[in-house]
């Protein structure tokens, strides 16, 4: 799977493969667990996520909003590290939510979700100011993409 990241800190853009296996450098202290928010309105792809991330002890998964007016709300409140954002949220979608929290949450890096990608939705959320963006149907591998985004992965 593919993935286009820029890293919290503003560092260059890249493209890489998540399959390439990278590793935690040995002598990093572990981190505490980062904060996680998910913002999907599918309880289904919520609870696939929540069984994928609650084997990892770096993650802890401080909320569920179902809509972008819950997920804004909720993200000012909680400031969790990472958000996965549906794009195809209602009420407000991933795409304004996305730039509605970045401009309280400067810090939080937001990973688009979505169940059917389009380069024009991939481009309004990387403009909004999201780090990365995985197809629904690739989320097995959300872990590493959550690392990468946060800067936490070494060759």
């Amino acid at each position: 799977m593919l993935a286009w990241l820029e890293g919290n800190q503003g560092a260059a853009k890249r493209l890489f493969s998540i399959e390439h296996e990278h590793q935690i450098s040995k002598d990093s202290p572990p981190p505490s667990p980062y904060r996680l928010l998910l913002a999907d309105d599918d309880e289904w792809t919520c609870q696939l996520l929540r069984d994928i991330l609650e084997n990892h002890p770096d993650i802890t998964i401080v909320g569920q909003a179902g809509d972008g007016n819950e997920a804004v709300a909720m993200a000012t409140l909680q400031q969790p590290d990472v958000i996965l954002m549906d794009v195809g949220l209602p009420s407000l979608d991933g795409v304004e939510a996305t730039y509605a929290i970045k401009q309280v949450c400067p810090k939080t890096v937001v990973i688009g979700i979505t169940g059917h990608f389009s380069p024009p939705v991939y481009t309004a959320m990387r403009t909004a100011g999201a780090a990365a963006f995985v197809c629904k149907n690739e989320v097995l591998g959300i872990h590493k993409t959550i690392l990468c985004a946060l800067g936490q992965w070494f060759e």
